[in-house]
């Protein structure tokens, strides 16, 4: 009896552990900086040691060019995951959960030895965070749709987006991307200047 009893007491206490592990993998976030219960993004811990991805310099223009001249006004330093990118040069798309990260740099620019005009980033302005969602979740968020969650953050919150509509705060600067994308790349992966990123090549 006492054996039988025992028996019984270790299946349900693995029954149990089983429950209680396949409750943690479904609550266990498919990117690490979304919040599963409301589809909240922040800039997530310790992505600056993420490989990075590409780097983006944007040179003065209109005033700017005539008042100081020549030279980079902002400097955009994009990170992802390890993984993405090996994923990414295996199977030429982006896999679900993927995090792209660009962080915006106020520039100065310089006369050195190298050049009349030499930039490079100072200060942080903030960051731009997309997630690549390819079920469709959080539907009824408007800062998710298109195959991406997309969020822009200041550098005093990393936490909290100023974003409100990603169709109208961020889908511009993104629609060139689609034309200079290949043709026969994922319909949402058309969105991400993948072309500015060389890491992504296969090796």
């Amino acid at each position: 009896m006492k054996h039988g009893a025992l028996t019984a007491s270790a299946l349900i206490l693995a029954a149990i552990g089983l429950v209680g592990g396949v409750m943690a993998m479904e609550e266990k976030p498919f990117a690490p900086n979304v919040d599963v219960n409301t589809g909240a993004i922040r800039v997530p811990e310790g992505y600056t040691e993420w490989p990075t991805l590409g780097t983006w310099a944007h040179a003065h223009t209109g005033e700017q060019l005539e008042m100081i001249g020549p030279g980079v006004h902002e400097y955009h330093v994009v990170y992802t995951q390890p993984e993405t990118i090996a994923y990414y040069r295996t199977h030429r798309r982006f896999p679900d959960g993927a995090v792209l990260v660009k962080e915006l740099f106020n520039a100065e620019t310089l006369a050195m030895t190298t050049g009349p005009a030499v930039g490079h980033g100072t200060t942080i302005k903030g960051w731009f965070v997309l997630i690549r969602d390819t079920k469709g979740r959080y539907k009824e968020s408007p800062l998710w749709g298109d195959g991406w969650a997309w969020s822009l953050f200041n550098a005093d919150d990393p936490t909290r987006t100023v974003s409100k509509n990603y169709k109208t705060d961020c889908i511009p600067c993104h629609t060139p991307a689609r034309e200079l994308a290949p043709r026969n790349a994922v319909d949402a992966d058309k969105w991400i200047y993948s072309f500015g990123y060389p890491v992504l090549r296969k090796q």
